[in-house]
């Protein structure tokens, strides 16, 4: 299924009508998007990781890549916005000291959270689908934290060195109302290689 994302989009793009007497967005509108995105490559990373070890107890915690991000159109093909994100890794286990044989707990965890200014054009014009191209960047810093129930355990924290985000890519809304609809975007940066979520235009 993942796999037809790609040329789907793409497809739509090529064939949606380039001009009409209506248009999904205009001069002036403001989009707000909520989404949800896929995959979370600490997640993956983790997993991979320990999977194949002696650990015990092992339990892996996934929260987004997620967000909401507004828009606002200066003309009927650019427009302005704010993408605010997050997403979170953790994993914990359980390991046995090999000089005592006691058993203690480790928890590993990572969070991002990103505040980025974005630039959008948009190149369909039709009274239910948009598409655009994005760029944006802006602040984005991650942490990572490590905890154990070992008392000769030294626990670490540590943040990004450039607190950084960045977002290049496209996406399309397809608005089953006048003013609700549903969205779609693919790229590199913050939100993840896919996410898609509702939207709302006012």
């Amino acid at each position: 299924m993942k796999k037809l994302i790609l040329p789907l989009l793409a497809l739509t793009m090529m064939l949606a009508p380039t001009k009409t007497n209506a248009q999904a967005l205009e001069q002036g509108n403001v989009i707000i998007d909520a989404y949800y995105g896929f995959p979370n490559l600490y997640s993956a990373i983790f997993k991979a990781a320990y999977e194949s070890s002696n650990s015990t107890g092992l339990t892996l915690g996934s929260q987004g890549p997620l967000g909401i991000r507004a828009e606002y159109l200066i003309t009927d093909k650019v427009g302005f916005g704010i993408d605010l994100g997050m997403n979170s890794s953790s994993i914990s286990y359980s390991e046995a000291d090999i000089n005592t044989n006691i058993i203690y707990d480790y928890k590993f965890t990572t969070s991002k959270i990103g505040a980025i200014f974005t630039f959008n054009y948009h190149f369909v014009e039709n009274d239910k689908l948009d598409a655009y191209f994005v760029i944006g960047g802006g602040y984005g810093n991650r942490t990572f934290k490590f905890t154990s129930t070992d008392p000769n355990y030294i626990e670490e924290s540590m943040e990004s060195l450039i607190p950084i985000s960045y977002k290049i890519g496209g996406g399309m809304r397809y608005f089953f109302t006048e003013n609700i609809g549903a969205n779609l975007a693919l790229g590199l940066g913050q939100g993840g290689l896919v996410n898609a979520g509702i939207s709302a235009k006012f």
